[in-house]
């Protein structure tokens, strides 16, 4: 038995290292369904437990990654310790680079041979949480995938040390947009070399130009792909269109309105008293607009502290409800974000969106648009803009007059590139395993 599995792993093999949140999983489903249903054994390795976590508060990514199947497992490999270690080697290598630490000469021998053996130490001590089964065949022709901020940790190093006959795959944690000027035409990185060994995956070529550091994304091993997002593809989406329509279409039939709320918890972006705010103000403009309602909330994956917790025992027509944007968008009328990405999600699928969230207070990551601050959604065309409750109420009162029907149906062309890019994105994926040997 144990022969056939080792076998089994070195035949075809896709690895997954998770450490961020549920979104880094959601963004490669696609690519993983696509690897499975070619063969490929599939390994998931959450190296956080916060990682772990995210996806089990995920119905959809749980349902998916339980389903019985050979040719998949999961592996929790994170810990209090090894997260620790993890956590300050990447400060301390972050620190190191930008103060160059190695190019000073009074410290520079000393400081090289300090920094080998605690890279020896903390590089063993990952080693030891991985799957042994994994680690016994490093020197297989894997496929590994990791969200592109890894690049930057040292660990990515290590792994690339060790798993030297491996192609690497760095990709989002979101389908987030980047691009800071959506009037500017980018150029692509034409791919002429579908055997290079490490590929950065990115929505648009825009995004690449927002996220640069001039430090690990420049790297000329590394071969730039804007692939769109494959989640967002046709034949990912289509039943959930289907389903969506069909809901929709039964609003005659029906008594009460469905409105999912996307929120976003208190942070770096908002403070509790602005996340309060948006909390209560939707509650009673929602309250007074619609007379028979259920109001499902969808937490941020990092929203810890929230207001919907207080207020849940006190309106019966609330819920909070852990599952996938897309599976819980398909029996909904209408959307209210506090600034999402899951904006998308739901607008791809055909459901009107409305984004309550003031730019010009919440600078952070906002779109500079000649005098004012907007949001990457609005200027691309796919959400109805709230950023008051007097701009709310408007949005939802337009919304009701037209049966809860989605007008916004021309997107910015930035939009429909980056949708066109997600509808090919399994000819580039094919050609990359097929050049490196799958």
């Amino acid at each position: 038995m144990k022969e056939k599995l080792e076998r089994s792993i070195k035949d075809k093999t896709a690895i997954a290292f998770l450490s961020g949140s549920a979104g880094e999983l959601d963004w490669i489903l696609p690519i993983i369904d696509y690897l499975l249903n070619k063969g490929f054994n599939i390994k998931i390795i959450f190296l956080t437990r916060h990682s772990y976590l995210s996806v089990q508060k995920n119905r959809m990514l749980i349902d998916y990654i339980s389903k019985k199947n050979e040719l998949l497992q999961t592996y929790l490999c994170g810990g209090y310790f090894t997260e620790k270690i993890e956590h300050y080697c990447y400060l301390v290598y972050r620190i190191s680079l930008k103060l160059r630490l190695s190019k000073i000469p009074i410290i520079k021998s000393a400081y090289n041979l300090i920094s080998k053996l605690l890279s020896k130490a903390f590089k063993y001590i990952f080693f030891k949480s991985l799957p042994l089964e994994i680690l016994k065949l490093k020197k297989n022709n894997f496929l590994i995938f990791s969200e592109f901020p890894s690049l930057r940790r040292p660990r990515d190093i290590w792994l690339r040390e060790e798993f030297d006959k491996s192609t690497f795959f760095y990709h989002p944690h979101s389908p987030h947009i980047y691009v800071k000027n959506l009037d500017k035409i980018y150029s692509d990185h034409e791919i002429n070399d579908y055997k290079k060994k490490y590929y950065l995956f990115l929505g648009y070529p825009g995004d690449y130009y927002a996220i640069n550091d001039n430090l690990e994304y420049t790297s000329s091993d590394l071969q730039k792909v804007f692939i769109g997002h494959p989640k967002y593809s046709n034949s990912w989406l289509q039943d959930f269109k289907e389903k969506a329509l069909e809901f929709r279409s039964s609003i005659k039939s029906r008594n009460e309105i469905n409105i999912l709320v996307l929120s976003r918890g208190v942070g770096s972006y908002l403070n509790y008293e602005s996340h309060t705010h948006l909390v209560e103000t939707t509650i009673g403009t929602v309250h007074n607009q619609i007379p028979n309602y259920k109001l499902i909330i969808k937490k941020h994956p990092r929203e810890k502290k929230s207001h919907w917790d207080t207020v849940l025992n006190k309106y019966p027509s609330i819920k909070i409800i852990d599952d996938h944007v897309l599976n819980l968008a398909t029996t909904i009328d209408f959307v209210i974000t506090f600034w999402s990405s899951g904006a998308m999600d739901c607008y791809q699928i055909g459901v009107p969106v409305i984004e309550f969230y003031d730019p010009n207070k919440f600078t952070k990551q906002q779109y500079f648009d000649i005098d004012h601050y907007t949001t990457i959604y609005r200027k691309l065309g796919l959400v109805y803009a709230a950023n008051n409750k007097e701009e709310l109420k408007q949005a939802i009162s337009d919304l009701i007059k037209n049966n809860f029907d989605n007008k916004l149906i021309n997107p910015h062309r930035v939009y429909t590139n980056l949708i066109d890019r997600s509808n090919n994105w399994k000819i580039i994926m094919e050609r990359i395993i097929s050049a490196n040997g799958f």
